[in-house]
Formats: C-alpha cells, structure tokens, sequence
C-alpha cells in the first residue's frame, strides 16, 4: 500500500481516539436527559388505614386504599432543555370510592431534575412555583440531601439520604423526608365533629407526611415509594380531633418491578454513550492509527537511496589507444660504422 494511504489510516484513527474521549465528555451529557414524552402509571396500596366519611362525617378504619399516579409529558411544550409534566393522583378505597383528587403541571431540567419556573405549571389547577426536585431525582443521583417537592404542603423538604440497599437486582439509595404538620386549609364543620358547642366551626386540615424513596442512582429513576401520610382536623386550640386520612401507601410490587425495569433501561443506555462507544471508538482508532504508521515505516524501509541503473547507463572504462606500428632502429657504434674499427699493420 501506498504511504498516502497510511496517512488516511493515521489520520481516520487519531479522529476516532479523539471521539472516544469526547463521547463522554461531551455527546453523553448532551444526549442523556430526561424523556419529553414521559408516560408512566405507579400504583401504590395502602392496608388498614384509616379514612374520614364526609357523608357521615364519621371515621372507617381498617380500609384498603389504592392510590393511581400517571404522567404525562407534554411534548409541544418541551424543548431540548426543559420538560413538562402533567400528573394525575386518584386515591379510592376498596369499594371503588373515591377518597381524594389531585392534578399536578411542572416544568423541570432536563439534566438535573429541578423544577423550572415556566409553562403554566400549577397545582390542582392553581397557578404555584414548584421548587426542587418532583417526580424524578438526576442522573448520576449521589448521596446527599435534595430538597423535594410536596404537592400537598406546596413547599419544598429536604430528602436525606440514608443508605445504600439491594432492592429488585439494583442498588438503590435510600432517602427520607419528614413534613411535620402543617395547616393546608381551613374547612367548615359541625362544631360537635371538633368538640365545639358551636352549630359550625371554620376547623383547620393539618397535614404530615414521612415519605421514603429508594433511588437507583445511574438513572434517578425512583424504584420504590412509601408515604405514611396523616391529615387530621385540629380545633381551635390545636388539637387533633378527628383523622381524615392515617394510611402508608407504598409502591405494589408490579410498579417496583416496572420501576426497576425502567431504570436498567435507562441505565443501558447511559452505559452505551460513556463506556461501550467510547470503548469501541478507540479500540478501532487505536488499530487504525498503528495500521497507517506500520504501513508507513514499511513504506519508507522500501525506498532505495539512489535510483537503479539501466544496462545503457553502464560506465565505460577509459582504455589506453593502439599504437602504430613504428620502426625499431638498431643502436650505432660510436665512432661510425656497424663493425669495429680494422687496424692496418
């Protein structure tokens, strides 16, 4: 091969290293996000609770509660930064009855899971800033404290966290957030249902949660829930009177086991953009650039110093000239003649 072609190798390898580095670095955080079309029901059932009758304004205990939550990601008004979600929570009893209703509409960060102050967002109906985190935690959760969002108490708590635990093949962080009663509206009642002599009285609704999630970290995706919830009627001098609602509703196994699934997916594809790419990206770029410097070192090893000479190009030898024949003369005597010299007597 040709060292032009080792020079497109080198190059085509240095190209892919470089790719390797900046997937990570860079494609990944682009790319890894939160979804804009969210969709996803969890279901959550609470044993023995505790429920106030508005018709008999009487307490049922030991009722069975199930508590539906669906969200929706509202497509048109999401972009490559934000997404918005519309919630729905249905509670209803074991006879179908329905306990409570609440809707839900937040906008968040489509990398940190925050919530951003935009596109109508509003808590059953009524226009409110969410703050911090709501219905998801951010990829790469670490173990800290986030302030969460309570949709009842409309203010944000600090979510601790615990510890670090098994749940459905994953590890999961464990994190926990108290609300201590807080007054969330005021409603009116016969006076009786709150120990007053008064025909009716304006009683204040108290609310207290202690709420538990376990969080698988890559994802953020919440794989389990727990609420031990309590809303009480308090009289005037701030005593409970009666219960509306005593429940721990926690996520039933199906949604931990859609939950759990929704995370390894997630997870999947995290580990696709910051380690298989970037692997492959520079095991092939590393062959590439070795090929293309082999191929030019054997390129360069083959070159000779001097361009070969042709059987024409000989060079020819300088030969001494022929001579002609000249004639040899024989030596004279001194003294003239060829003999020597006769003496006369």
């Amino acid at each position: 091969m040709r060292p032009t072609s080792g020079a497109i190798l080198v190059a085509a390898g240095a190209f892919l290293i470089v790719g390797a580095v900046a997937t990570p670095l860079a494609v990944a955080p682009a790319l890894v996000k939160v979804p804009l079309d969210q969709s996803s029901v969890t279901v959550s059932e609470a044993k023995n609770a505790t429920v106030l009758d508005f018709s008999t304004l009487s307490e049922r205990n030991g009722v069975n509660l199930t508590a539906h939550r669906a969200v929706r990601g509202d497509v048109d008004a999401g972009n490559a930064d934000r997404t918005v979600f519309n919630v729905g929570v249905r509670v209803i009893d074991d006879a179908d009855k329905e306990i409570t209703v609440s809707t839900d509409r937040v906008a968040l960060d489509r990398r940190t899971a925050e919530a951003v102050a935009c596109c109508a967002e509003a808590v059953n109906g009524a226009p409110f800033k969410h703050e911090g985190l709501t219905y998801t935690f951010p990829f790469g959760t670490e173990k800290k404290t986030y302030q969460y969002f309570d949709n009842t108490a409309r203010k944000s708590y600090p979510a601790e966290y615990v510890s670090t635990e098994k749940l459905q093949g994953l590890t999961v962080y464990k994190f926990e957030m108290t609300i201590e009663p807080v007054k969330i509206s005021e409603i009116d009642v016969p006076g009786h249902l709150v120990g007053s002599t008064q025909p009716t009285v304006t009683a204040g609704r108290f609310y207290a949660n202690t709420r538990t999630l376990w969080v698988e970290p890559d994802s953020g995706v919440i794989v389990k829930g727990q609420e031990k919830q309590l809303q009480t009627l308090r009289d005037e001098t701030g005593a409970d009177k009666i219960k509306i609602i005593d429940a721990t509703l926690v996520f039933t196994e199906d949604t931990q086991k859609q939950q759990a699934k929704a995370a390894k997916d997630a997870r999947g594809q995290i580990a696709l953009l910051t380690t298989v790419v970037p692997i492959v990206l520079g095991l092939v770029g590393l062959a590439l650039l070795l090929l293309g410097l082999f191929i030019i070192i054997r390129a360069a090893r083959r070159r000779p110093d001097a361009a070969p000479v042709g059987a024409d190009d000989q060079p020819t030898a300088d030969l001494p000239s022929q001579r002609s024949a000249e004639p040899v003369e024989e030596p004279t005597v001194p003294g003239g003649g060829r003999h020597a010299a006769e003496h006369k007597e």
